[in-house]
């Protein structure tokens, strides 16, 4: 799990590179029916590894998941304070769990 500084320093990451509103929401997980009807649904948990979030990802934890246009998933080498993180459409996401 993400310790607190490390979160919103994700989240200040996030909003200055995306230039788009990042939402403060502590999501736990999600659930994803991609649109790629081929590919199966996934739920994605914080502090889970997950591999092929794309295709060819390598595994690697989930520090964070945040709502902005679309659902931001981001792992250390993908928004975790570089590069861009994984991006789920809100069509695609069929199930949201909040942290308790």
């Amino acid at each position: 799990m993400t310790d607190p500084k490390q979160r919103e320093q994700i989240m200040a990451y996030l909003r200055s590179t995306s230039k788009t509103p990042v939402k403060d929401k502590r999501i736990r997980a999600i659930t994803v029916n991609p649109a790629y009807r081929w590919q199966p649904t996934i739920r994605i948990e914080v502090g889970q590894s997950y591999a092929n979030l794309e295709p060819g990802a390598p595994p690697e934890p989930v520090l964070a998941i945040f709502e902005a246009v679309s659902f931001l998933v981001c792992t250390q080498t993908r928004g975790g304070g570089q590069g861009a993180p994984y991006y789920f459409s809100r069509e695609d996401v069929r199930k949201v769990e909040l942290e308790p």
